[in-house]
């Protein structure tokens, strides 16, 4: 087979002006236009009135290509469009090839016979936005929804594009995946696949299931080659003759490996990854169509034994129950599926480097590329894979029906070879409405997609569980029963301003959502307009949740005194959200396995944003990402103190496994800088949970003048070390505190900083600095040296800067 791919420079066309433009192949009409200054991009952050008119209008693609007597003269010919968004014309040398409908699925067209020597290919898309508008009109029942407009609803869509509490509206237009010319004689590769029919630690049989495409009109012989590589070693092979009828068809075969090496999520093993290849042979045993994918060996199982509380919600990996640790993964830019391999891997590394070990891909987005999952298969990460469906009430009726089947079966077959990926789940937050539409319909809107379309659609995927709505409690019918089955977004606090001490009350078995909102640095609000106060509608502009801004100064002033300067007020607001998300997490990771899941919404944003993410649009890593990373290790060690009782309880985290050592709490006073007082505790624990070890007194210690250190050792080696305080950070009577930073470059281009200081330092931080961080926001002794190492040189321009709440000046009246 020949490929001739047709990425790069088109000429783009505006139906309603004329107006032409370069454009890029995979790209977006607004990317471009941006890029070319036509529109205002994201840092003009009221952009969005300016830019809306792009979505409006019908846009066609166009170029010309040339095709040889190679191409020309073999059996078959096609055109493959692996991703347009959304409802497209196609046509070649004038001649209409049909249409498209979908962004989440690859079309193809077969062009034998109108290709020519010289060709023009046409892609005319029509206005999503109308054509959305047109569905709903002729649907003509009214449907709910939260975030952006009705309409969106109907399409295949990346949903986020009309706009979310987080994200800014752009609707997108545009061929944002490859486009190829494929010419083959005989057969292609259309697929390929495996199950897991028999896995032991003496072998594992994988049954490969390889879809091909004759292109023939009649029946031919062939030889398919199957084999299983370990690195470069073949550790099975089989090879059988068949009867290639014309058209589609899957052909299947059992490989047996010896020995097999499991796969693992991080923190539980390693990573074994085998790769499965299969080969069409022509006569004389060389390969004319090849197909690979990764192979995993793993069982995954959900695990919902009946308890006091209700029913537990455990994922199992090769029947380990794991504790899920991790985030809610949003598209990492405003253009979805555009992501680099780098990219992905620069992300994803720093997901794992923070002790997560899952990524729940949420449902108002996109399914990421295939460099998304290798980087998760590498790594260790799982990933919990929404199919595209958030906040709203879908059609179900039978053509919208049809078009999800289609869907779930491509997204299936393309991305379910991967291991990383440990479950399907239905939607995102539909359950409520599907609940709350069946008060007028015998259905709710969306059920029979949930548990008929799309539980069938994975009802052939053996190599993991298909879970059909997040959250879900087992019931359409009583929502109230969440926490205590299934999984659980919990938005009590933020969502509707209760205080995050709350965290402690909410019990759920998984915690698939929560969150806590906080500004981005310093460094991208300058981005934006270094002269803007924080209330400046370029700024305001960043803050699309509800009351938003009103709910940070609420959650802020709870924990601190209100600062006298913007940056400092944006280092305290982003401690908040530390100190919030800090406190559930420990909470819920305590109680495992009667909570066995904490998944952080949400990683990064997709714009300049005020949001509920980690990482912000300039990649700096809030001090959140620091704390998870602390409160995610494991082994470790917490204390629940809270204020006001005299007595604090005493964890032991080993979901990794059993455990043996000791827990030292340290009371270290601020006034005089030293430990007035020390705990010993021997401790052991046995399986992969959180264990209580006991309780300890607090009482007679000051708030203002009190540190707790908990400090884990196995040994004569500290492996996990975390402080808390008595009551609320402003309430401490924090001394000046000078902070010192030294730098070197090491020898492999990395920059190490050493930070010391003379008095207890709260907080300690270098602000404002983007890339990959070991370390940042921890708290430091008099007389303590700390190492953070940054992955690289300094970004241009970077300067570093160290911050401590010590040096935070507040306004005197509060």
């Amino acid at each position: 087979m020949t490929t001739l791919l047709l990425n790069g420079s088109w000429e783009l066309s505006n139906g309603r002006t004329g107006d032409r433009y370069q454009a890029a192949v995979p790209g977006f009409v607004q990317k471009d236009l941006m890029e070319q200054g036509v529109l205002a991009n994201e840092f003009d952050t009221l952009f969005e009135p300016k830019i809306e008119w792009v979505e409006f209008d019908d846009w066609t693609y166009a170029r010309e290509f040339a095709l040889g007597e190679d191409e020309l003269s073999r059996d078959a010919i096609e055109l493959v469009l692996e991703g347009v968004d959304t409802y497209a014309e196609v046509t070649l040398n004038g001649q209409v090839l049909g249409s498209t409908e979908n962004m989440f699925i690859a079309y193809r067209f077969d062009i034998k016979g109108i290709a020519q020597a010289q060709n023009k290919l046409s892609i005319r898309i029509a206005s999503p936005t109308k054509t959305l508008k047109e569905k709903e009109a002729a649907f003509g029942e009214p449907l709910n929804l939260w975030n952006g407009i009705p309409a969106r609803l109907f399409g295949r869509k990346a949903q986020y594009g009309y706009g979310w509490d987080w994200g800014a509206k752009v609707v997108t237009v545009g061929i944002h995946k490859p486009v190829s010319i494929e010419a083959y004689d005989v057969v292609r590769t259309d697929g390929l696949g495996y199950a897991i029919t028999h896995l032991t630690d003496r072998k594992a049989i994988v049954n490969a299931s390889f879809k091909l495409s004759a292109a023939g009109p009649e029946a031919v012989e062939a030889a398919l080659r199957y084999r299983i590589f370990e690195g470069e070693t073949v550790v099975a092979e089989r090879t059988e003759r068949v009867s290639l009828d014309p058209g589609a068809g899957a052909y299947e075969a059992a490989l047996e490996i010896s020995q097999p090496k499991r796969w693992y999520p991080l923190g539980h093993g390693e990573q074994a990854l085998y790769r499965l290849e299969a080969s069409v042979l022509d006569e004389g045993g060389e390969a004319v169509a090849t197909m690979s994918r990764a192979v995993g060996l793993r069982e995954i199982r959900i695990d919902m034994p009946y308890d006091k509380q209700g029913r537990k919600f455990i994922i199992q990996v090769n029947g380990i129950p794991v504790l899920c640790k991790g985030i809610n993964w949003i598209p990492l830019k405003l253009f979805p599926n555009l992501d680099t391999k780098e990219e992905y891997e620069v992300e994803i590394e720093r997901i794992a480097a923070a002790n997560m070990n899952m990524i729940r891909v949420w449902g108002g987005g996109t399914y990421e590329n295939h460099d998304f999952f290798d980087a998760c298969d590498r790594l260790g990460v799982m990933v919990w894979q929404d199919f595209m469906f958030a906040c709203g009430d879908y059609p179900d009726d039978d053509a919208f029906s049809a078009l999800v089947r289609k869907e779930a079966d491509y997204v299936i077959s393309e991305f379910g070879s991967h291991p990383s990926i440990v479950l399907w789940c239905g939607n995102n937050e539909n359950q409520v409405f599907v609940e709350r539409s069946r008060a007028r319909r015998l259905h709710g809107y969306g059920e029979k997609l949930y548990f008929e379309v799309l539980h069938d659609a994975c009802a052939v995927d053996t190599l993991r569980p298909y879970w059909p709505s997040s959250p879900y409690s087992l019931t359409f019918d009583h929502t109230k029963l969440e926490g205590n089955y299934g999984d659980l977004h919990s938005w009590f606090v933020w969502g509707q301003t209760h205080p995050y001490e709350e965290y402690r009350e909410v019990n759920g078995r998984f915690l698939s959502e929560f969150g806590m909102q906080s500004y981005p640095s310093t460094l991208l609000l300058n981005m934006v307009d270094p002269s803007c106060t924080l209330r400046d509608p370029k700024l305001d502009a960043m803050q699309k949740a509800p009351n938003g801004i009103q709910r940070l100064f609420y959650y802020t002033v709870g924990d601190y005194k209100l600062p006298a300067s913007k940056d400092d007020f944006v280092y305290v607001n982003q401690l908040l959200q530390a100190n919030a998300l800090r406190f559930g997490v420990e909470h819920w990771v305590s109680r495992m396995p009667d909570t066995s899941g904490a998944l952080i919404w949400q990683w990064s944003d997709l714009w300049p944003s005020i949001s509920w993410a980690l990482v912000d649009y300039a990649k700096v890593h809030k001090p959140s990402y620091f704390y998870m990373k602390r409160s995610f290790q494991s082994p470790n060690a917490y204390a629940k103190i809270a204020p006001g009782q005299d007595e604090a309880e005493l964890y032991l985290i080993h979901d990794h496994g059993d455990f043996d050592g000791r827990i030292v709490i340290e009371f270290y006073d601020l006034d005089t800088d030293s430990v007035v007082q020390s705990v010993v505790n021997e401790v052991k624990g046995t399986g992969h949970r959180s264990t209580l070890v006991g309780t300890f007194s607090v009482a007679g210690f000051d708030p203002a003048r009190t540190v707790v250190c908990v400090n884990l050792y196995q040994g004569d080696t500290r492996l996990a070390a975390n402080t808390y305080l008595l009551g609320k950070p402003h309430q401490l009577a924090l001394k000046p505190a000078a902070v010192q930073v030294t730098q070197e470059t090491l020898a492999n281009g990395d920059t190490r900083f050493a930070l010391t200081t003379d008095a207890f330092a709260k907080d300690v931080a270098l602000v404002d600095l983007p890339g990959t961080l070991s370390d940042n926001y921890f708290d430091l002794r008099a007389g303590e040296k700390r190492e953070i190492v940054l992955k690289g040189g300094l970004p241009e321009g970077a300067k570093v800067k160290a911050a401590c709440l010590n040096q935070v000046k507040t306004l005197d009246y509060v």
